[in-house]
C-alpha cells in the first residue's frame, strides 16, 4: 500500500481543502491511505478510503506529527511534553520536517521520537536528505508526507508498505519497513512557498501557528 499521511483540511488555518474532496485527489494520485492531520485539531472523518487519525500538533519548539491518537493533543508543550501526551492517546510522535527553517524543530532536536519525516513534499532535496542522514543517525524510522494543504499537492512525496490495513501501517513504521518516494521542492516551489509562508505570517499579525 502507498499513502500520505501529512496533509491538512478545511480545519487548518492555512488550508481550504475539504476533506472529502481530499479523498478523492488522493485515489486519483494512487493512494490506498492517507492521514488527515490538521493543525492543532483532532477531527475523526468518514472517508471510504482507509484514513488514519491525525493531527499536526504546535509545540514550544516547533511542529510534531501525531498520528493513531484518539484525542487532540493540545498544543504549546514542549516537545518531551508533547511527545508523552501522544504517547498517552495511543500514538505514533513524529517529528515533522525538523530540518525545515520554517516551523521546523527550533530548539534543537531531541532522541525522543518514535518515527522522523525524512521526506516532506514541502522541503527541498538538500533538506530531505540531511533529515534522512540524522535519522540514519539516530536509527529512527522514516516517514513521508506531502504536508498538502492544496489539492495538487496530495501525494507528491508518499510511503509505501506491505499490508492490507491500518494497523499494518503502524507496524511497518515502528519496525522501519516503510519505502518513502515522491517529489522534493524544486528552487522555484521554494521560493513561492516562503513568500506564502510569510504572507499568511503578516496576515495572522505574525503569529506562528
Amino acid at each position: 500500500m502507498i499513502g500520505d499521511i501529512h496533509i491538512h483540511s478545511k480545519y487548518s488555518p492555512d488550508s481550504r481543502s475539504e476533506p472529502e474532496l481530499i479523498e478523492k485527489y488522493a485515489i486519483q494520485k494512487g493512494m490506498d491511505f492517507i492521514a488527515i492531520s490538521d493543525h492543532n485539531t483532532f477531527r475523526k472523518h468518514d472517508l471510504k478510503i482507509k484514513t488514519i487519525p491525525a493531527e499536526e500538533v504546535s509545540s514550544l519548539d516547533g511542529h510534531i506529527l501525531a498520528i493513531f491518537i484518539n484525542n487532540e493533543i493540545p498544543k504549546g508543550l514542549s516537545q518531551e511534553e508533547t511527545v508523552e501526551k501522544i504517547h498517552d492517546a495511543g500514538g505514533i510522535a513524529i517529528a515533522a520536517h525538523p530540518l525545515r527553517y520554517v516551523n521546523g524543530l527550533r530548539k534543537g532536536f531531541r532522541d525522543i521520537y518514535d518515527a522522523i519525516e525524512i521526506k516532506s513534499g514541502r522541503c527541498s532535496e538538500s533538506c530531505n536528505k540531511r533529515t534522512e542522514a540524522m535519522a540514519e543517525k539516530l536509527k529512527r524510522p522514516g516517514t513521508a508526507g506531502s504536508d498538502a494543504h492544496f489539492y495538487y499537492e496530495i501525494g507528491r512525496v508518499w510511503m509505501e508498505i506491505d499490508g492490507n490495513d491500518i494497523e499494518d501501517i503502524r507496524k511497518a513504521i515502528l519496525s522501519k519497513k516503510t519505502k518513502v518516494s515522491g517529489k522534493d521542492l524544486s528552487f522555484t516551489d521554494q521560493i513561492s512557498l516562503y513568500w506564502k509562508f510569510v504572507s499568511e505570517y503578516a496576515g495572522r499579525g505574525f503569529k506562528r501557528i
